[in-house]
């Protein structure tokens, strides 16, 4: 689908703006207080991945395949491209002092990020397992030495195991997704603190993406509810209002996680509209879709990289714009996704299933 392809997007914008807000701060008030929502992009992805997958999973069913074949692709969804980013941020401070050492002369070593762990702690990292060593619902700060946003990973792919595990049931597969989602909605009343990070504090999101999935599955559509383009729009306007309130009003991730959800809802008679601008002659109406779609093909790549590859075009930018400029953030992040591409191209797009590969090619084409 299209339209999840500029959400995810959209989602790795957001928190893209998150991790570099003080950019903003002088220049632009208003950027700078959206960017300070940023980290609800996580919630985003999870409630995408749950419709995703949800939709993988019945296709794993119809085809009568095995579960391993399932937890095979998303193992190679996830792995090997984390682990390259590891390899880049690793790499990344020593490029940085390089090139800062060819203006001034002298080159300083950076402090060796390697160890900052030790053997058996890294072994976690690279397996996304030191989420379970956690001791408090701050996740991120297991990852901080190296880079924060992997914690999300490992939620992410804890999902995909009981997606796998599900699967084993077969013709059972939705009643042990449902049990699982009945003791996650329990955990929201009743609060288990015996293992921060367990993928069940988090499952909430994940089961917004399902339960969309299933309504689409099942042919329920906002068009077919509301038959009249003025209650669509009634509809639209209201569930947007929603999601900014929960935005600005409420702390709450859950919250937030079910606007999202029935905003891609009311929304998911706008695909066509897309299929019909991507398919469009119109060169100007191709174009202003054609980087958002690019974006959200890219956005793994980009959400794993743009913490730290930013400081790239930051050092180059700062010198020929002052960092109070609105244009400076611009071209940082701008500069950042157009670094992001060829580790996209050249690593991530390498372990696509072929069926979303051919997806993502139709829809760049």
């Amino acid at each position: 689908m299209l339209l999840l392809e500029v959400a995810r997007g959209l989602a790795a914008l957001w928190v893209f703006l998150f991790h570099v807000r003080p950019l903003f701060e002088i220049s632009s008030p208003v950027v700078y207080q959206l960017s300070a929502y940023g980290s609800l992009g996580v919630p985003m992805f999870f409630v995408i991945s749950g419709y995703v997958i949800t939709y993988s999973a019945e296709s794993n069913l119809e085809k009568k395949n095995s579960p391993v074949v399932f937890l095979r692709s998303r193992f190679l969804r996830i792995y090997p491209t984390f682990w390259v980013s590891v390899v880049v941020v690793l790499i990344l401070p020593y490029l940085l002092e390089l090139i800062s050492s060819l203006k001034s002369g002298v080159y300083t070593t950076p402090e060796n990020l390697i160890s900052k762990y030790s053997n058996i702690e890294w072994s976690n990292f690279l397996l996304l397992s030191k989420v379970f060593w956690a001791t408090s619902d701050d996740l991120q700060a297991e990852f901080n030495a190296i880079n924060s946003v992997y914690w999300t990973l490992a939620i992410e792919f804890q999902f995909y195991l009981v997606v796998f595990v599900s699967l084993f049931f077969k013709s059972h597969y939705k009643y042990a997704i449902g049990l699982v989602s009945i003791v996650s909605l329990l955990v929201m009343f009743v609060p288990l603190q015996a293992n921060y990070g367990l993928f069940i504090n988090y499952w909430p999101s994940f089961l917004v993406g399902i339960v969309l999935a299933y309504m689409h599955r099942n042919g329920i559509y906002v068009t077919s509810l509301l038959t009249n383009k003025t209650s669509q729009l009634a509809a639209f306007v209201f569930v947007s209002m929603l999601i900014i309130c929960s935005v600005v009003f409420s702390s709450s991730v859950v919250l937030f996680a079910v606007c999202f959800g029935l905003f891609l809802w009311v929304i998911s008679g706008f695909e066509k509209c897309l299929n019909k601008i991507h398919g469009d002659e119109n060169i100007i109406h191709y174009w202003l879709l054609k980087p958002w779609l690019v974006l959200g093909a890219m956005s793994y790549s980009v959400y794993l990289l743009h913490g730290k590859l930013y400081q790239l075009p930051y050092m180059f930018v700062r010198q020929v714009v002052d960092v109070n400029n609105f244009l400076s953030g611009l071209l940082i992040i701008i500069g950042t996704l157009f670094i992001c591409y060829p580790f996209y191209l050249f690593v991530e797009s390498r372990f696509l299933s072929k069926s979303y590969k051919q997806l993502q090619d139709k829809a760049l084409a």
